[in-house]
Order: C-alpha cells, then structure tokens, then sequence
C-alpha cells in the first residue's frame, strides 16, 4: 500500500495551505516535515528534490511534484475532487483560478509595505465584494445546488471556503451580502467591446482572456489551457504524466510572466528586471528543462509525445530567444526540441510571418491596450 503523501514547507499557511485542504477534505491522512532552518532547504535542493529551487513540494505514488498548481491538480485527480468530464475539470479550473487571483491579493498583504497597507487593503475589499464574491454567489444561485460544479463537492469548492476564511479573517462584513457563499465549512478593440462582454455576463471575473468553445465561456487562462490540451490530446495519458506536464508547464509559466511584464517595468528598473531574468533563465529554468530531456533521452518532456508541457516550453524559448539569443547557447538539447516542435506542420504554419501569432509587444501595443482597458 501506498504511503502517506509527504508535504515539505514551512509550519505555516503560505502556497501549502490550498494542498494541505485537499487531503484534508478527502479524509486521507499526510506527513509533513517542516523546513525549519536553511540548511533543510539547502538539502532538497542538492539531493536533486527541487526541479526549479523552490518549495512546496509534496512526495506522492513515487513521485516529487513542485509546483503549487501541479500538485494540487495531481492530488484533486487522485481524490476524486476533480469533477467527472473534462467540461466539469474546465469550470472547476475557471473558479479555482479565479480564487487564486483574490487568494494571492491577501497572501501578499503581510508583505506589503506600511505606508501602501491600507491603500492595499482598500483594494482587496474592492474586489472581494464587487468582483469575485459575486461572481461565485451567482454561479450558486444560477443552479440551485449544494457545490459549484455537479452538484458534487470538487476542488473549486474547497479551495473557495478556504478563501472565505481568509476574508472573514480580514474583515467579516465583506461576506455580509454572500448568503449562499456562507455555508458551512474576437479581438477587443475598443473600451466598449470589453463592456460589452462585461455586462453580458460573460467574462465571470471581470477579465480577458476568454474562449468561447463547446457551449461554454471560459475565462482564467490555465482552465483555457487544461480544457484544450485535453480536448486536444496534449495532456498526457494518465493522472501521473499529467502531473509532471503541469509542473514542467508551471515553471516555464513562472519565466514567461517575468518576460511578459518586462514591459510595463519602469525604466530605471529595466536594466536591473533584464539582469535579473537572464540569470533565472540562465540558472534556474532553461537547466532544469535540459536535464529533463537529457534523463530519458527522450524527443519530448514527458511520455515521448507532444504535450502542452513542450509547446509551452517552445513558446517561451522564442520569447528568450528575442530577448538575448546568447542564452539558448548552452542548451543543446532545448534548441533541438524548439527545432522539432517548429518544424511540425500545423507550428510551422503558425509561425509564418502574417499569420496567427502575434509579434512582441512594443511601446504602441502596450498603449493601445492600456486604452481598451481604461490603465493609466
């Protein structure tokens, strides 16, 4: 029989409490050893433990997942939190994603400087009771059942009654006008094209990007990502392969988003921000993906077939490679797997100039987007 599932982290809530509530919820029992001085960490990263140097991390069924979404995807499979069809895991993605955003708002309080507190405070507030609240309270309300998706207790709900606590902690009025949340334990080119989709109902948190696709309106763009390369046969064949393809798919989100911002960093800060993605890249991620391929010698991140996982890692190594093409230099087996996943039909195709894909965003993008979503 299977062991216990060890939890490594901190003795405190941090990114473990949300994987902590699952097993929780399921009635299965887990370790945890607590990582309380900095040679515990030291040790989980020189044994080789820790794919991209960062905690949590959970050991499961043989395997050691990093990666907060990963695990948390992998443990709700396992206990069957994760609804019956891959359009009830899509809604249950869209809701969990669209808890992380309010979630991560009141995580990084406590780090919030003084003299921003309240200002940061005042915000929270804002879009707890006029953007996420409502929007869960009316996906209750729509249906009538006990849980958000299938009438079913999933992920989506364990996760949100773990984010009413923390709003209750921070300031029980807010859940006041919540009677249902309070249970028991096409191109936007114009401002009005937004608006448009706002008060149709559309867009459940209020925000782009969203894919209309078989009947439904998906918003949050890994629930996006999960539904199509399901759909698409690009997330592996069973829960275990679909676990590494969402960590090795996390880590390359965690460079994309720092490469995706880039732009918006003020300009005494560029210098320093570009330094300092060039040597996670150079350090951190790019090395971790190469020794991957080198482990199992494999064309593919995980199981030898194209997945989400290595389409990603493609996507992102174009946009280091327009940042500085010197970084790709010592990675051998990654510019193979660039060459081999863009030299595919349907990617060579998208690639053409003029086609599809989107050139990177320059200073006019950035104004014009600023413009359709009203950002001074």
């Amino acid at each position: 029989m299977a062991g216990k599932p060890i939890f490594h982290y901190l003795n405190g809530r941090g990114r473990m409490e949300c994987v902590r509530w699952l097993p929780a919820a399921a009635g299965v029992e887990f370790e945890e050893k607590f990582i309380e001085k900095p040679e515990d960490l030291d040790k989980l990263k020189n044994d080789g433990s820790l794919m991209f140097q960062q905690v949590p991390i959970v050991e499961i069924d043989g395997m050691k997942l990093v990666q907060t979404r990963a695990i948390l995807n992998y443990t709700a499979t396992k206990y069957n939190l994760y609804g019956k069809d891959m359009k009830e895991r899509a809604l249950i993605d869209m809701y969990s994603e669209g808890v992380a955003d309010l979630g991560e708002m009141i995580m990084h309080l406590p780090l919030c400087p003084p003299a921003e507190k309240d200002a940061k405070l005042t915000l929270i507030r804002e879009k707890t009771t006029n953007r996420y609240l409502p929007a869960f309270e009316y996906v209750l309300k729509s249906h009538g059942q006990d849980y958000l998706v299938g009438n079913k207790l999933s992920r989506a709900d364990i996760h949100l009654v773990e984010l009413l606590y923390y709003v209750e902690e921070l300031d029980p009025s807010l859940l006041a006008n919540f009677p249902l949340l309070k249970f028991e334990e096409k191109f936007i080119e114009q401002p009005e094209d937004l608006d448009k989709l706002k008060n149709d109902g559309s867009l459940m948190f209020q925000q782009v990007p969203m894919v209309e696709i078989d009947g439904i309106k998906l918003v949050q763009t890994r629930a996006i990502l999960n539904y199509v390369a399901t759909k698409y046969n690009l997330y592996g064949k069973d829960m275990k392969e679909r676990a590494l393809i969402d960590m090795y798919s996390e880590g390359v989100a965690d460079l994309g988003e720092m490469i995706l911002l880039l732009p918006l960093c003020p300009p005494d800060q560029k210098d320093a921000k570009i330094a300092q993605i060039k040597q996670s890249t150079t350090n951190r991620y790019l090395p971790a993906f190469e020794k991957v391929l080198k482990s199992h010698g494999q064309d593919y991140l995980v199981g030898n077939k194209l997945s989400k996982a290595d389409i990603h890692l493609v996507e992102l190594l174009y946009l280091v490679e327009e940042l500085d093409p010197s970084l790709l230099a010592n990675f051998p087996l990654l510019k193979g797997l660039k060459a081999r996943v863009s030299n595919l039909p349907a990617v060579k195709k998208f690639l053409q100039p003029g086609s599809q894909r989107k050139p990177p965003m320059d200073e006019k993008t950035l104004e014009e987007a600023k413009r359709i979503f009203r950002i001074k």
